[in-house]
């Protein structure tokens, strides 16, 4: 008796390590994932309506974290607390200059030129003495943060202009839900608007356009990219690819239903705008297929090596890119 008994605890003991690393192997990954304020519309659908995502619970589990700005989620990268996020296409690149090791895998959106797109833009005082760029010389533009593509957007206008940034004229730091207030007392000359503080403030009246972030530098291109480590892309590719598989399956549903997706997200307190206004305001362009447009992301590191000076040497923006994660 005590001799089955034996056998039989062996037996099960024998089970649990044979299973044992099935059963591990089943538990969703998480992904711990570090994202902004603006445009990301499509990603938070994600946590808003998780029924849309058939991969998540199952071979992942999404880990969301909130940041002001990119340098902050870069930052949260580096300590190891996060293996990936959104970010502009042009901070991505200055990071790989730096030698983070992150690879951009898919678009959110673009800045795109056209009545149908929105186009982050510059704005000022209406009854004011600044009437085009060239009036900003002396003057002070607001931006997000040094170095983020506010800040890019800025100098490209400045320059169009024939003015030195920082030298001309000052570029000043400061949240967006700040920038209205700033321009209607005269803290700064112009500012920088976007989605959903554009529409909230034009009504109120007093604000002017001077120039747009695609007026700035001249053509469409890529506004906010996913990326993900290196490190967490080699251990986890089945993972990133079937997060993305979800990733564009909510996008074609935010593109194809915008009222709904959009109160769904004012619901989910993704975004505090009241839902009338939400669901007036412009959108950015967005891919269906989330798929990069890399030849502007090559544009902006030309312009950020040779204009603005941001880029010791030239960067090869092609090994940045890995859109191989993308459903086919």
């Amino acid at each position: 008796m005590k001799r089955r008994a034996s056998l039989l605890v062996l037996g099960i003991f024998a089970a649990l390590v044979a299973f044992g690393p099935i059963a591990e192997a089943q538990q969703p990954v998480p992904v711990r994932f570090g994202h902004g304020f603006a445009a990301e519309e499509q990603l938070w659908l994600m946590v808003a309506r998780p029924d849309l995502t058939p991969n998540q619970g199952k071979k992942y589990s999404l880990k969301f974290s909130r940041f002001q700005g990119t340098p902050e989620r870069f930052q949260a990268y580096l300590a190891g607390e996060l293996d990936g996020g959104t970010a502009p296409g042009l901070n991505v690149i200055w990071a790989r200059a730096q030698g983070v090791d992150m690879k951009v895998v898919a678009s959110v959106c673009m800045e795109a030129s056209g009545r149908e797109w929105f186009s982050t833009t510059y704005m000022v005082k209406d009854d004011g003495p600044i009437k085009t760029a060239k009036d900003l010389k002396g003057g002070t533009v607001g931006v997000v943060g040094i170095k983020t593509a506010t800040d890019l957007w800025a100098r490209a206008g400045i320059l169009n202009a024939g003015w030195v940034p920082d030298r001309d004229v000052k570029l000043v730091p400061m949240p967006f839900p700040a920038m209205a207030e700033a321009v209607r007392s005269g803290k700064v000359s112009a500012a920088t608007f976007v989605e959903p503080f554009y529409s909230a403030e034009t009504p109120k009246g007093g604000l002017r356009k001077i120039f747009t972030a695609v007026e700035a530098v001249g053509y469409d291109h890529e506004l906010l990219d996913l990326w993900f480590g290196d490190k967490f892309l080699k251990a986890h590719p089945d993972v990133v690819r079937a997060f993305l598989a979800d990733y564009v399956a909510v996008t074609k549903y935010y593109l194809a239903n915008k009222a709904e997706a959009k109160r769904a997200l004012v619901e989910a307190k993704f975004v505090r705008t009241p839902l009338e206004l939400y669901l007036k305001s412009a959108d950015w362009k967005r891919d269906a297929n989330a798929r990069v447009d890399v030849g502007s992301l090559k544009k902006l590191a030309t312009f950020m090596y040779e204009k603005l000076d941001w880029l010791e040497k030239p960067v090869d923006i092609e090994p940045v890119i890995d859109m191989s994660y993308l459903p086919r």
